[in-house]
């Protein structure tokens, strides 16, 4: 079990990594407006995820575990992807209608369905709930890897390079590969086609209702995260999105890690008893604290190297892209001071808290995003207001976490 964890952290990290190299060559190597179309597309399809899993990476991964019969995992399987069928419908509307407000609407538009086509028939949640998490990791790992080789040496040779055409190399090539892949993968190791099911007409209300809060609190954490971007580029110029995307984009590369340090740790948090967890969440979260002091420390000093780092050298540091940053780093500050309340409130406390914490975020981020464009501030609050959002449920978590605990002490 733990080598199958550290395994699934390890091939997870690397993809990542690639992922973050293949985000780094766009925004050095191409135009602000091309990186800002770019970065529009993975915000908008990252919460298509979630619209498109519609519980499945939750409520279907934790239902396929219990399974060991190839019949009783065909008739989850079929279940969990009427509701994904239902995600997809809902992601084709929303293609449709949003492109309408974006230049190249009808490129956009079939560029976000062929991607949606792609992840609906994507099995990795099928791979996970088999106990194949690890090898869905390297697959992924793999067909990532080949498309940033593909796409260095194509910068490398000085190829020009259509939106579209980087889009499809970066993003939907290497899902398709992947998803094929998959495919054949569990077909090999389920001796069955668990990825061409038909679609229930019917099914039990209880199993609608828990993948509703899953999927519920999914994308409003995924939204609230992602709003303000997704507001500039359909309000602003794609040049204006580009400065923005690149301190969303210096803010991503410390979620990704974040997110990886957390998938590692919240086994742990769900095996202790509360006590100990909650002193564990503490106790990280002041490590994460410590480190974002010293990080802090080097970023006055060498602020336009960091800056540089995403920012083509040849591209001037404007007010934007420099006042972004600097609300971007404040931000990874906020959250590293509660780095792992959130887990320890999802291990503890189930969906409900979550999925209230992020609907706060979403309105508060929302709220602040429509308030700066009509006061003609939006480039500059798209980050500030998830700033905003976060400072605010992280006090919010604690003082959840702190009330509930003095209660319970208080009671016995």
């Amino acid at each position: 079990m733990k080598l199958s964890i550290l395994k699934t952290v390890f091939f997870e990290s690397l993809n990542r990594l690639c992922t973050l190299i293949i985000v780094l060559l766009v925004s050095r190597n191409f135009s602000v407006s091309t990186y800002g179309y770019f970065s529009l597309f993975i915000t908008i399809t990252s919460i298509g995820q979630t619209v498109i899993d519609f519980g499945s990476q939750n409520f279907g991964v934790k239902e396929l575990i219990k399974l060991k019969e190839i019949t009783d995992l065909k008739k989850m399987v079929t279940t969990v992807s009427t509701f994904r069928f239902i995600g997809f419908i809902v992601w084709v509307l929303f293609s449709i209608v949003y492109s309408f407000f974006i230049e190249d609407s009808l490129t956009f538009a079939t560029l976000l369905i062929i991607w949606g086509v792609i992840y609906l028939y994507y099995c990795d949640w099928i791979l996970k709930g088999v106990g194949k998490i690890s090898s869905q990791a390297l697959i992924n790992l793999t067909t990532n890897g080949a498309a940033l080789l593909v796409l260095y040496l194509l910068i490398w040779k000085k190829t020009d390079l259509t939106n579209s055409y980087i889009i499809s190399l970066a993003k939907i090539g290497p899902l398709l590969a992947a998803a094929i892949i998959s495919g054949f993968f569990l077909k090999w190791f389920t001796k069955s086609n668990l990825v061409l099911v038909g679609i229930k007409k019917t099914w039990p209300k209880s199993q609608f209702n828990e993948t509703m809060l899953f999927t519920t609190g999914s994308f409003c954490a995924r939204a609230y995260n992602s709003i303000g971007l997704i507001l500039v580029g359909f309000l602003l110029d794609k040049t204006t999105l580009g400065m923005i995307s690149y301190a969303f984009t210096f803010y991503n590369i410390f979620s990704m890690g974040r997110a990886i340090l957390i998938t590692s740790v919240y086994p742990y948090f769900c095996k202790l008893e509360r006590k100990k967890a909650l002193k564990l969440s503490m106790f990280l979260n002041l490590g994460a604290t410590l480190c974002f002091v010293l990080f802090l420390i080097v970023y006055l000093n060498y602020s336009a190297e960091i800056i540089h780092i995403i920012v083509p050298k040849t591209t001037a540091i404007s007010e934007v892209v420099r006042f972004n940053f600097n609300v971007g780093v404040a931000l990874i500050g906020v959250v590293c001071m509660s780095f792992f309340t959130i887990t320890f409130l999802q291990a503890f406390e189930g969906g409900g808290i979550f999925n209230r914490l992020t609907i706060y975020g979403l309105v508060i981020v929302l709220v602040l995003n429509l308030l700066g464009y009509f006061l003609g501030y939006l480039k500059y609050s798209s980050i500030a207001s998830l700033l905003a959002a976060e400072f605010l449920i992280a006090l919010y978590s604690y003082y959840y976490i702190f009330k509930k605990t003095n209660n319970e002490g208080i009671s016995k």
